[in-house]
């Protein structure tokens, strides 16, 4: 991800959005206008789960910072665990800056040097990413809370689309450090509604759910308390683990595992659960087509971060109970990602990981 040197764009938007990461800094996008232009914000998962929420949600406040407010359309091209979308923006999309593609799990698969994605799409050009939070629920009748789930030596299951993603494999890491001995996966669930409905229908024990979709479905999936939260993974931000904000209620697990394995904190383990929360500080990541200009490169990624701390977008959220995400810029991610790809790729983490897969595959 070659990048040409950036001028500073305003101080308030700089310290907003890259508190956990130092300052930013970009060219100025004055050469830029997209009046009366319709721009695409392509999402690499179908319509309705919560990568597509999350656009949605988003894109109204971004075309209002683009020069010019364009109109402004999301579309889906879901397939191959997100792939297909990447593929198509690499080799099927002109780099005019038009479309723009909202891609989640594209970093977290690069930092992890995942030989399933496009050959190119290291090149493409990532230009702002939004962080993403998973809070997990569980049935009342399970027993499983913040104080009992270490050393829960009862057999219990969660509910996941495969035994090797970040949010099955973070579990996994808390509960091998903290005793939690009867965890066990269930594999296959392919929206978040099916995992929720599952562990409604007492098929499992814990489903995984993202915090737009927790947020804007709360108490569709609390509100009668045969569920409820059992934890949070958080956000990374100024180097710690904390909670989201509006979800200051739910326990953060990074907490109950310092609590209950303090010992552990500072093993090969525990740096690929905190890697994978670093990655997920990025995990829904804007990219515009290999060979962009740098003109369109900026006027995007200002625009993206002006509007994560639009207060009317803010209001919205609020207003539906969806939990504020935190965006970070370009710069920020080109030197996080270098950061997760060395410890992703460091023996010792890669076995720790390694071995967690094989336990969920069990």
């Amino acid at each position: 991800m070659a990048r040409t040197p950036r001028k500073s764009i305003s101080f308030a938007i700089a310290l907003a959005t890259t508190a956990a990461f130092g300052p930013i800094t970009v060219a100025s996008a004055q050469d830029v206008d997209f009046e009366g232009e319709t721009v695409e914000i392509m999402v690499n998962f179908a319509a309705g789960g919560g990568t597509d929420t999350a656009a949605r949600l988003v894109a109204p406040y971004i075309a209002k910072h683009l020069p010019g407010n364009p109109n402004v359309i999301v579309t889906n091209r879901p397939g191959a665990g997100g792939n297909t979308g990447v593929g198509y923006l690499i080799d099927s999309v002109a780099p005019n800056g038009m479309t723009i593609g909202y891609f989640s799990g594209t970093l977290m698969f690069l930092a992890q040097a995942d030989d399933s994605l496009p050959a190119r799409a290291k090149d493409l050009h990532f230009v702002a990413g939004r962080s993403v939070n998973h809070v997990l629920v569980t049935s009342t009748d399970a027993g499983l809370t913040a104080d009992t789930l270490p050393g829960y030596s009862d057999r219990f299951f969660l509910t996941a689309n495969t035994p090797d993603n970040a949010q099955a494999l973070r579990l996994r890491l808390l509960c091998s450090a903290i005793g939690a001995d009867g965890f066990r996966l269930v594999s296959g669930y392919t929206t978040q509604g099916r995992m929720v409905s599952a562990v409604r229908a007492q098929e499992a024990e814990i489903a995984i759910t993202n915090d737009s979709y927790f947020g804007s479905n709360r108490e569709a999936i609390t509100g009668d308390g045969v569920l409820v939260p059992l934890g949070q993974m958080g956000e990374f931000i100024d180097g710690k683990i904390v909670a989201q904000k509006g979800l200051e209620d739910i326990p953060v697990f990074d907490n109950i595992w310092r609590s209950a394995a303090p010992d552990s904190v500072d093993s090969a383990a525990y740096r690929g659960w905190e890697t994978f929360h670093k990655a997920m500080a990025m995990q829904h990541a804007f990219a515009l087509p290999i060979e962009t200009p740098q003109s369109y490169q900026d006027a995007w990624e200002t625009a993206i971060l002006e509007a994560y701390t639009d207060p009317d977008y803010v209001a919205q959220l609020e207003k539906i109970g969806v939990p504020v995400p935190s965006a970070i810029s370009a710069d920020a991610i080109e030197a996080l990602l270098e950061e997760n790809m060395q410890v992703f790729a460091s023996e010792d983490v890669r076995s720790a990981l390694d071995e967690a897969i094989a336990a969920n595959m069990e």
